[in-house]
């Protein structure tokens, strides 16, 4: 499996030169599509490409996926809807002719119209996921974590459920009364299961998540959370309520993400008695891609 494949988000953009289903290079940039004039993205993919060096070959299919396939894309490759069969998660997508040298195509996202969910990028991750991990339950953290069932039986995707958990942290540490005033912030494993305990309280209907995020700035100007901790009590607070949320209890779920938040979803899994495993992004990402030309070539 030789091929180029692009991730192309709101904020960042990576490609990555695949030679028998391993990366050889990979180049990394800012130029997410949020930040581009969307008739300039055609340049600035041809540009980024050529930055791959000896690794880029224009005979070698090229994948794009991500946010550069949305509406504020370099063209809007649509959503494929749930249920969806684990072979249609791994088609190509819709092909772009005329932009490269090279065969291009453009991965749709997923959507669930019965309940108004969208996700565009994780569901390759989840592709990638499905080799790697036998869950039927997988959740996709970050900024905008994506949470997916799937009937193993039927092959098929079930239901998609999106959590705003970083998003809603960076905006109430960094946008909020919450966070005004507030010095650096440290690690802090007692902050962090705190907020945890927390987020039990709230899942007994003992308080509301909308008042204990404002409770934080109580917390520590009256004394009972250093200031520096903040952050680890609320990373605490959100990442186990979006756990309780989305967690099915008699099974363990997958998480995807970086290394460095993936420690932060197994401490608050652990600490809740919920059973998980964790896994790379890039390594599912990878693996999801590789199953896309796999199931191309056959």
């Amino acid at each position: 499996m030789n091929y180029i494949a692009v991730d192309w988000g709101t904020s960042n953009f990576r490609a990555m030169s695949v030679r028998n289903g391993d990366v050889i290079r990979t180049v990394q940039d800012t130029c997410g599509v949020g930040k581009c004039q969307r008739e300039a993205l055609p340049a600035i993919l041809r540009e980024q490409l050529l930055r791959l060096g000896d690794a880029w070959d224009e005979r070698l299919p090229v994948l794009l996926c991500g946010m550069i396939g949305s509406n504020i894309g370099i063209a809007d490759a649509g959503y494929m809807e749930l249920p969806l069969s684990f072979s249609d998660l791994t088609g190509k997508g819709r092909a772009l002719p005329g932009i490269l040298s090279n065969p291009l195509t453009l991965r749709p996202g997923i959507c669930d119209r019965r309940v108004n969910e969208i996700c565009r990028g994780e569901e390759m991750q989840l592709a990638g996921a499905l080799t790697l991990s036998d869950s039927t339950t997988f959740a996709a953290v970050g900024t905008h974590s994506k949470w997916m069932t799937v009937d193993r039986q039927q092959q098929r995707v079930e239901s998609l459920q999106t959590l705003m958990t970083g998003e809603l942290y960076h905006l109430v540490l960094n946008h909020s009364v919450v966070g005004k005033g507030l010095p650096a912030q440290i690690a802090s494993p007692e902050a962090f299961l705190d907020g945890v305990a927390t987020a039990q309280s709230i899942e007994r209907h003992e308080k509301a998540l909308v008042s204990e995020l404002f409770r934080c700035r109580g917390r520590y100007i009256l004394g009972e959370l250093d200031p520096a901790a903040a952050g680890a009590w609320l990373s605490g607070l959100l990442i186990a309520h979006e756990i309780l949320q989305g967690h099915p209890g008699d099974a363990p779920v997958c998480f995807i993400g970086s290394r460095e938040l993936l420690v932060h979803y197994r401490k608050a899994s652990d600490a809740l008695g919920l059973p998980c495993s964790t896994l790379e992004a890039e390594t599912a990402l990878i693996a999801g891609l590789n199953e896309v030309f796999r199931h191309d070539s056959c």
